[in-house]
């Protein structure tokens, strides 16, 4: 069996990862992918095998950061759904702090341009 390497945790680029994530765990199998994306596949006769793999998959992803953050979950969904939340969150975050440095930069030169009344 030739084993892929599940892909690195980007933060960056959440949706890509999102993307990369699911063709790994399809390629695991469907049961492990259908067990970290669909809350109603619990009670499915194969969830515990398949629920396992996705867990180790999706753990084994992330930095060090998100692995205290979703170590002691035992459901895949549960870890899928708290990786792509977090991962969303700080992509806002950095994208907003981008943006308002952006600003500040503008404003600061535009401030240097502007010659007080006498």
């Amino acid at each position: 069996m030739d084993f892929m390497t599940p892909p690195t945790f980007d933060i960056l680029n959440i949706q890509t990862w999102k993307v990369k994530m699911s063709l790994y765990l399809k390629g695991l199998g469907i049961h492990v992918y259908l067990a970290a994306t669909k809350d109603s596949y619990v009670s499915n006769s194969k969830y515990i095998e398949a629920n396992s793999k996705a867990i180790h998959a999706l753990k084994s992803t992330v930095n060090d950061d998100y692995l205290c953050r979703v170590a002691n979950l035992d459901s895949a969904f549960v870890v899928w759904n708290t990786i792509v939340s977090l991962g969303e969150q700080e992509q806002y975050y950095a994208g907003a702090t981008q943006k308002l440095e952006v600003r500040l930069l503008t404003y600061a030169t535009w401030s240097k341009r502007i010659t007080p009344l006498r």
